[in-house]
């Protein structure tokens, strides 16, 4: 009677082992199941992610004829007030617009209508940013970039005509914009061209970032424009504010640390009426690193709440 009891406990045991088993797989199964359905469901809703607040217009430079987008970040108040707002207008918008908009919303500044030119439609960036960002023809340049783009540079004017009659006519009808107070901001080529305008067309704008400044440019032709500046002008009316990554004074040959300085001190020099000009080195950072913290530097330089 005993083994008769054992071996039914034992069989009992065994079934209810195995029935466990079983259900524990059907249950996986269906859990890996409702994870397809899930990664299914979510691989078909894939929508593009877009910034709040946001615009694109497309405009055409009566310049040039090349096409651009404009992209447009308005402030939170923009909507509630009819009052106006000061513009910054970017250069390689492309990596800079999405990075200055997400850096502005954590920053306790003066609202602003931010403003990114996309390179030129249909045009590699490389030949569109050459072109328009630097102010002379430098086919042979050692440090610019491909054959192709070095053969396109030089018409930095045409740019700036373009900014001035067709992006800021646009703004202005399309926009509630204080012209008052208007910053452009570029970096690398696009601080050569801040550079460029503000010895050239200083009252194009109102403020100048320029980040690590490509000044070595066709054997250092800013100066050349900056000189013929000085012979018929004792004011240059402009804020300008200079930054640099530390590491872009290399020991391979890179001298763009002092090639801003040098260029702070040349116009120091001029003793320029009504020139206000800061300049910033950042510790550790190094011409490809450097943008976010320039940037950031800038906005809170010139957008400070007074």
């Amino acid at each position: 009677m005993n083994k008769l009891l054992l071996i039914f406990l034992i069989l009992f045991i065994t079934t209810s082992c195995k029935d466990k088993k079983l259900k524990s797989e059907s249950l996986h199964k269906v859990s890996s199941n409702k994870n397809l359905e899930q990664s299914d469901n979510l691989t078909t809703e894939i929508k593009e992610f877009t910034l709040k607040e946001t615009e694109v217009h497309q405009i055409t430079s009566t310049i040039n004829q090349k096409i651009y987008d404009l992209y447009i970040k308005l402030p939170k108040s923009y909507s509630k007030t009819d009052k106006k707002f000061p513009i910054l207008i970017l250069t390689d918008s492309d990596y800079s617009f999405p990075l200055v908009a997400s850096i502005n919303r954590r920053l306790n500044v003066e609202e602003f209508i931010l403003i990114g030119i996309s390179y030129s439609k249909g045009e590699k960036n490389t030949i569109s940013r050459t072109r328009d960002y630097t102010p002379t023809y430098s086919p042979n340049e050692p440090r610019g970039h491909s054959k192709e783009s070095r053969l396109a540079s030089g018409k930095a004017d045409n740019f700036v005509a373009f900014i001035k009659n067709d992006v800021f006519g646009f703004l202005k009808k399309t926009y509630k914009v204080d012209m008052s107070k208007k910053a452009f901001a570029g970096h690398s080529f696009g601080g050569l061209l801040a550079s460029y305008m503000l010895v050239t067309t200083p009252d194009l704008f109102d403020y100048y970032l320029a980040g690590s400044p490509s000044l070595w440019y066709d054997n250092y032709t800013i100066n050349k424009f900056e000189n013929e500046f000085f012979k018929t002008k004792s004011n240059l009316k402009a804020n300008v504010f200079m930054c640099i990554g530390a590491d872009e004074e290399t020991k391979t040959g890179s001298k763009m640390v002092s090639e801003m300085l040098d260029f702070k001190k040349r116009l120091l020099s001029r003793n320029y009426k009504d020139l206000n000009i800061t300049s910033l080195i950042i510790p550790n950072e190094g011409h490809m690193t450097v943008y976010p913290s320039f940037i950031t530097k800038g906005i809170i330089w010139a957008f400070e709440k007074k």
